[in-house]
C-alpha cells in the first residue's frame, strides 16, 4: 500500500432536519458514503463549479448535538470551516416566509444567572471572522442568487438579512412565552431564533482558523401557527432559500492552509471538501443561462457570476440566441481558475450564404483581441451553430476575486458625486480613452460602451471586450441610455469613432449627475460643483452633431487634466 494521502480544505456545513438534508443533497454528483470512527454518517460528493467536495450530514435538534457532531466533523475532514444551514422562526415582524437571515452575531439566550432579584443575562455571543463577514456582503449585494432556488414569480424572491440570531434548546412556538420575552429583553436585535447555531459556532470556535456561518430560513413565526404552517411546506422552502445562499457564498470562499496527512480508514477526497448537511433543489430543465449556475463549452466548466445589470444577460434576436456573463474556468488538473467574461453566439437556424455572420462576427473579434493585444482570449470555438468566446476578466490580486465595474462607483440618481469616486471616474475613463483611440487607429469603434463594460483595473481602467468593433454599424445598435443619436433609428450619421466619444461623455453625466443622458430630455447643463474644465469636457462629448465632438485623443487629454483639477478626499 501507498503512502497517507494530504488532505485537502474541508467545508462542514451542517443542519438538523431530513427536509434540510434533502434539499442539498439534491445538488451532489458522484455521491459516495463516508462513517467517521463516532459513527456519523456522510454523503460525499461534489457541486459543480466549487472547488471542493461536499459531505453531506443531518444532525439532528439542539445545540449539544450540533456541537458534538460539529467537533468531530472538523477532526474527520480537517475543516477549513463550518456552515450550519437550515429553517429558523422569526422573531420580528418585517421577516417573511422564506426569507434568509444569514447570523451577523449568535447569542445564546440561556447564559445568565438566577435569582431573588430575577433573571440576569450574562450574554454569550460568537460573530463571523470579518473576511467571512465581508463573503456575506459580497453575496448580498451582488445578488440575484436565485439561480439555485427559482422563485415562481418575482414577489415572491425571498430577502436576505444579515443580523443577529439567537440559540437555545427551547422549540419556541409562543411570541408571547416567558422565554421570547427574556429574548426581547436582553437580545433585543436578534430577528429569529434556532436550536442548533450556537452548539456549532462553540465546536467551530475550538479549532484555530476554522471559520463558522448560519445561514437560515425563515419558516415560521414563532406564534403557535409553526404546525399550520409546516404542513404548508414552508420548512421545505425555507431550507431551499437557505441552502441557496449558503452555496452563493460557498461560491467564493477560499480555504487555505496546510493541512496534516489524514489517519482516516477511507479513502480520502482528492479534491477539497465541504461537509454540507441540508438545501435546495436546481430546476435542471431550463437550459437559459440565468437559470444554471454552471454551463459547459469546449470540455470546460464554466461557473457563472449574477448580475448587475448585463454582466449575466440572455437575448434572442430572431434565430439568434446571444449569451454573456462573468464567469469562472472551473480548475482541474490542467487550467487554473481564470475568470472571463464568456460570451456565446447560437442560431436556431443553420447558417445561410458566407460573409459576416452572427458566429463569424464573434471569431472575428477574438481576432482584433489579438490584433489589439486585449483582452487576451482564453478560449474560442465553435461546435455546429454555436460559437463561444471567453476573454480574461482581471483579477484582484488580494483577494484572488473578479474585479468590479466602473457601475459600482457611479452614484445614485441626485446623490452628490463623491469626490474621490468622481476622480477615479475620469481618471479610469482617460485610460479607456486611450485604449479606445487605439482601435480606432485599426478603423474600427466599439460602440457599445455602458458601466459594466468597463472593468475597474486600478489605477487604471480596462475593456470587458470590443463591443461592436467586429460587425458593421446598423441602426438602432447599443439600444439603452448610452446609445448615441447616430446610433437610433433614422440617423443619416453612420456611427464610428465619434460614437465612443458621445459614450464616454455620457458615462462621465452619470458620474457627475447620478443620471446618464436620455432621448427627449434637456441636454446636460453644468452645476456649480463640477469643476468648469470636467463640465466643458462633458458638454463637448455629448454634442448631438458627431462632428462637433472633439477627437478621442482630445478628450483623453482634457480628462487627465481635468483629473488634475479635481479635489481629493484623502
Amino acid at each position: 500500500m501507498g503512502g497517507a494521502r494530504t488532505r485537502l480544505p474541508t467545508v462542514v456545513v451542517l443542519t438538523a432536519l431530513p427536509v434540510e438534508y434533502e434539499a442539498v443533497r439534491r445538488h451532489l454528483k458522484d455521491v459516495r458514503e463516508v462513517g467517521s470512527r463516532q459513527g456519523t454518517r456522510f454523503d460525499v460528493g461534489r457541486i459543480s463549479g466549487l472547488d471542493w467536495q461536499i459531505a453531506l450530514a443531518e444532525t439532528g435538534p439542539t445545540n449539544t448535538r450540533a456541537a458534538l457532531i460539529t467537533q468531530h466533523a472538523v477532526d474527520h475532514f480537517t475543516a477549513a470551516a463550518v456552515f450550519f444551514v437550515g429553517v429558523a422562526a422569526a422573531l420580528k415582524d418585517n421577516l417573511r416566509l422564506g426569507d434568509v437571515v444569514v447570523a451577523s452575531k449568535i447569542y445564546s439566550y440561556h447564559g445568565g444567572r438566577e435569582s431573588e432579584d430575577g433573571f440576569s443575562a450574562r450574554p454569550v455571543a460568537w460573530e463571523p471572522a470579518y473576511d467571512m463577514d465581508q463573503l456575506v456582503r459580497s453575496a448580498c449585494r451582488n445578488g440575484p442568487w436565485s439561480f439555485l432556488a427559482p422563485a415562481p414569480h418575482p414577489s415572491a424572491q425571498p430577502d436576505v438579512r444579515f443580523e443577529p440570531l439567537t440559540s437555545g434548546d427551547v422549540l419556541i412556538d409562543w411570541r408571547d412565552s416567558e422565554t421570547v420575552r427574556r429574548i426581547r429583553r436582553h437580545y433585543n436585535d436578534a430577528v429569529a431564533v434556532d436550536m442548533e447555531s450556537h452548539g456549532a459556532a462553540q465546536a467551530a470556535r475550538m479549532h484555530h482558523g476554522v471559520h463558522m456561518l448560519t445561514v437560515r430560513g425563515i419558516s415560521d413565526f414563532a406564534d403557535g401557527e409553526k404546525a399550520v404552517a409546516d404542513a404548508r411546506g414552508s420548512q421545505r422552502t425555507a431550507s431551499r432559500h437557505a441552502a441557496a445562499f449558503a452555496l452563493r457564498v460557498l461560491r467564493d470562499l477560499r480555504p487555505a492552509g496546510q493541512p496534516p496527512p489524514s489517519t482516516a480508514d477511507e479513502e480520502p477526497p482528492r479534491r477539497p471538501a465541504a461537509v454540507v448537511v441540508t438545501g435546495p433543489g436546481r430546476d435542471t430543465g431550463r437550459k437559459t443561462w440565468e437559470s444554471q449556475p454552471v454551463v459547459e463549452a469546449g470540455g470546460q466548466e464554466y461557473l457563472l457570476y449574477e448580475g448587475p445589470g448585463d454582466l449575466l444577460h440572455e437575448s434572442r434576436d430572431g434565430d439568434v440566441v446571444r449569451r454573456q456573463a462573468r464567469a469562472r474556468l472551473v480548475p482541474d488538473r490542467n487550467t487554473r481558475g481564470t475568470y472571463v467574461w464568456l460570451r456565446q453566439v447560437e442560431l436556431l437556424r443553420p447558417e445561410r450564404g458566407s460573409g459576416l455572420t452572427p458566429l463569424s462576427a464573434l471569431e472575428r473579434e477574438a481576432e482584433l483581441c489579438r490584433d489589439f493585444r486585449g483582452p487576451e482570449v482564453v478560449y474560442l470555438g465553435r461546435q455546429r451553430n454555436t460559437a463561444t468566446l471567453a476573454l480574461e476578466w482581471p483579477a484582484d490580486a488580494k483577494s484572488g476575486r473578479p474585479l468590479d465595474t466602473l457601475r459600482e462607483l457611479l452614484p445614485e440618481p441626485s446623490a452628490p458625486p463623491d469626490p474621490l469616486r468622481l476622480h477615479l471616474t475620469v481618471q479610469g475613463l482617460a485610460a479607456v480613452a486611450e485604449l479606445l483611440g487605439r482601435l480606432h487607429g485599426k478603423g474600427c469603434s466599439h460602440r457599445a460602451l455602458r458601466p459594466t463594460a468597463v472593468v475597474m483595473d486600478r489605477p487604471r481602467m480596462v475593456l470587458r471586450d470590443l463591443g461592436l468593433a467586429a460587425v458593421p454599424p446598423r441602426p438602432g445598435e447599443n439600444a439603452g441610455p448610452y446609445q448615441a443619436p447616430e446610433q437610433r433609428h433614422g440617423a443619416a450619421v453612420r456611427p464610428g469613432p465619434a460614437t465612443d466619444v458621445y459614450q464616454l461623455g455620457a458615462l462621465l453625466q452619470h458620474a457627475v449627475t447620478g443620471r446618464p443622458p436620455a432621448p427627449g430630455l434637456p441636454p446636460y447643463r453644468p452645476a456649480g460643483s463640477v469643476p468648469p474644465r470636467l463640465a466643458q469636457a462633458v458638454v463637448d462629448a455629448l454634442q448631438q452633431d458627431p462632428a462637433a465632438r472633439p477627437g478621442i485623443r482630445d478628450l483623453r487629454l482634457e480628462l487627465l487634466a481635468a483629473a488634475r483639477e479635481l479635489p481629493l478626499v484623502r
